[in-house]
């Protein structure tokens, strides 16, 4: 590693280092001083604890490194929030309790493969299962017991354990799920990015004043009608199916902390109940709100990555059978040993030149050229030879003729050549330019050099030519005429004047 590579992987260190002992410290500080405020028991009993979700995510982050000087600056932390509401045995003892519900949680989590990002519904369910449930659920029963055997206060331990379970719980389900969508763990695939439509942003200024007009009012009620705070559900259901699970627990973070305002404030949301059961449904009802956005943003997502992954998949297949379907046209046109086109395709070829010399009249020649002596290059050299011969003629003849003109094999060591806008003349020269390249190239066969001549029959097409067979069978005969002249000669159609070579 060069000296800049050392020098920035001190830097990213001293930062990681800096982050895990400094910043989620203090952050934490911040957490129970801002959860301390939502307390609304005698007891001290907060509705919604923040800080142990920031204490998950950092796991997620840092897993148990440097854990030892992780744990005591968070107790120490802890001891600073708390003083003077709780005594520094009390605050120790809930900052040890507090590092061991997030412990637990994150050993759970690992151990079930959770993924942070909750791509897939599933993480969804182990994460509540390993947080919510077992984690803060742990924490509360040793919580209950410490807070009741040190201030021997008069409501039962149960209550307390069921207000402290709902309070851990469903902060680490909103601020750990908050915390990891806007400080994701290095790896894995990021949310896919949304833009925001205009209607999104109408949306949510619906939410907001829905807000204003049915929650705040005390007793839950807005102009003598009772509006519970559940109405508010749809609107986070929304922001779920529409946005990302990273906007989604934005969205329902701040629900949360409207109800919670408006609980702690003393308006009453849910009507004329008593204040421990105002937390209880306060709670629970951020807790399904959290739940059904997470699950349905989560469910969504990973709909949205399997659309994304399927039309990939079909983009490449599409890709893959277009180019099979270029292959196999190929191959129907094309003749597999020379690679000139075939006795199918020349026809097609023909008959399109052929109607366009009707419509111009620029003239259009055919010629045809067989191998002279061709079998006898298969029998003293094999077959092989042989097509190694072809492939040579092919090649030489492509070099000599026009961009313009088509070659293709007939059959056997036949070929023929379409030469648009050409007379007989014309053709009759392009005919021996084709016998000298052919006669004047050497053909390298097992050690030999081989050159081959070609006998070349040319017809001009007229005017009532309509089909290409017709005209096949004049240059045929021309070119038989040719071989029976002596071959490696140009015979032109006997049915018109002959061109002077």
């Amino acid at each position: 590693m060069g000296r800049g590579g050392s020098r920035g992987y001190a830097d990213c260190r001293v930062a990681s280092l800096f982050v895990q002992l400094v910043v989620v410290p203090l952050l934490f500080y911040g957490g129970v001083k801002l959860s301390l405020l939502f307390a609304v028991l005698p007891e001290v009993v907060v509705m919604l604890w923040l800080p142990n979700g920031l204490l998950l995510a950092a796991l997620f982050h840092y897993g148990l490194r440097r854990y030892a000087y992780f744990a005591g600056l968070i107790v120490v932390a802890e001891v600073a929030a708390d003083y003077p509401t709780f005594s520094v045995i009390e605050a120790a003892l809930f900052g040890a309790i507090n590092l061991l519900e997030v412990t637990l949680a994150y050993l759970l989590l690992r151990r079930w493969r959770f993924n942070p990002r909750f791509a897939v519904p599933s993480d969804l369910a182990k994460f509540l299962i390993g947080g919510p449930f077992v984690g803060a659920f742990v924490a509360a029963c040793l919580a209950a017991a410490v807070y009741r055997y040190i201030r021997g206060t008069e409501t039962t331990y149960l209550e307390l354990l069921r207000v402290w379970w709902f309070s851990d719980g469903t902060g680490l389900l909103i601020v750990t799920a908050l915390v990891l969508s806007i400080w994701p763990p290095a790896g894995g695939n990021g949310d896919e990015r949304i833009a925001l439509r205009w209607f999104d942003g109408v949306a949510a200024a619906i939410a907001l004043v829905a807000v204003g007009l049915f929650l705040l009012p005390a007793g839950g009620a807005s102009r003598g009608i009772q509006v519970p705070p559940v109405t508010l559900l749809p609107f986070v259901i929304y922001a779920a199916a529409r946005l990302t699970p990273r906007w989604a627990t934005m969205v329902t973070a701040a629900f949360a902390a409207v109800v919670l305002f408006a609980t702690k404030n003393g308006q009453r949301p849910f009507g004329d109940v008593p204040v421990g059961e105002t937390v209880l449904q306060a709670q629970q009802l951020v807790a399904i709100m959290t739940v059904t956005a997470l699950g349905l943003a989560s469910l969504l997502s990973q709909l949205r990555a399997n659309t994304r992954d399927l039309e990939v998949r079909v983009q490449d297949r599409t890709a893959q059978l277009r180019e099979a379907n270029d292959q196999l046209r190929t191959m129907a046109v094309t003749d597999a040993l020379t690679g000139v086109l075939n006795r199918r395709a020349l026809v097609d070829v023909m008959r399109r030149e052929i109607a366009r010399d009707q419509r111009h009249r620029h003239g259009l020649s055919v010629l045809m050229f067989d191998i002279d002596n061709f079998k006898a290059v298969n029998d003293r050299y094999g077959h092989a030879a042989g097509d190694h011969v072809l492939r040579h003629v092919a090649m030489v003849t492509t070099q000599v003729i026009r961009d313009t003109d088509t070659l293709a094999r007939y059959g056997g060591e036949e070929f023929v050549v379409v030469a648009p806008e050409t007379d007989e003349a014309q053709a009759w020269r392009l005919a021996e330019r084709i016998r000298d390249a052919l006669q004047s190239s050497d053909i390298a066969v097992d050690h030999h050099t081989l050159r081959v001549t070609a006998s070349v029959g040319v017809a001009i097409v007229r005017e009532d030519d309509r089909e290409p067979d017709h005209i096949l069978d004049r240059v045929d005969a021309a070119l038989y005429a040719a071989k029976a002249a002596g071959r490696n000669r140009v015979v032109a159609d006997t049915s018109l004047p002959h061109a002077v070579p």
